[in-house]
């Protein structure tokens, strides 16, 4: 009786030890009005927070819809990009991308979302349902603990030659830690 007790503790103390946390934070952001309206938020409960968004898509976006993530990783009171790139999600599915942190990023929001990641993006409800980071997610093996800045800005081309329209802009802070047990 006394080993499976030990032991129960032991895995006890191996899983709290595994349990990660994402603290959200300093959440700026821009809604075209002309293509959508709605919130992107963060929620904070029982010291777990998340990220979500309430979205409604008025007009249909297509042609070239390109989404730039810039993602920057604080080391020793400096930023460091991780990731600067433009992804055009009507050529290539995010979760596909080459870049490691985007592809797994990219999975991991399909779990927390009610709409496709390419385009064409059909007027309609968009939700970002509680997006948060847990001890199971392969993210925590790409990114280490510590703080982060994330921008995301997606700009719509109707045709090759026009102008870029913005549709949404974000930033967001996070920070990545372990809890001790």
């Amino acid at each position: 009786m006394f080993k499976q007790w030990a032991l129960l503790v032991l895995l006890v103390q191996l899983v709290d030890k595994s349990v990660a946390v994402v603290r959200f934070e300093n959440l700026k952001y821009e809604l075209n009005k002309d293509y959508m309206h709605g919130n992107i938020f963060i929620k904070s409960q029982n010291d777990k927070y998340s990220f979500g968004a309430d979205v409604e898509m008025v007009k249909k976006v297509e042609g070239s819809v390109i989404i730039t993530p810039h993602l920057e990783h604080l080391i020793k009171g400096e930023y460091h990009t991780m990731v600067n790139i433009d992804l055009d999600t009507c050529k290539v599915d995010p979760v596909m991308s080459e870049n490691p942190i985007v592809r797994t990023i990219a999975k991991e929001s399909t779990k927390f979302i009610n709409f496709s990641l390419m385009c064409p993006y059909n007027p309609g409800r968009y939700l970002l349902n509680d997006f948060t980071l847990d001890s199971e997610s392969p993210l925590l093996k790409l990114i280490p603990n510590g703080k982060y800045k994330m921008h995301l800005k997606a700009n719509h081309f109707p045709t090759p030659e026009s102008t870029p329209i913005m549709l949404f802009m974000y930033s967001i802070d996070f920070e990545l830690f372990a809890v001790a047990s």
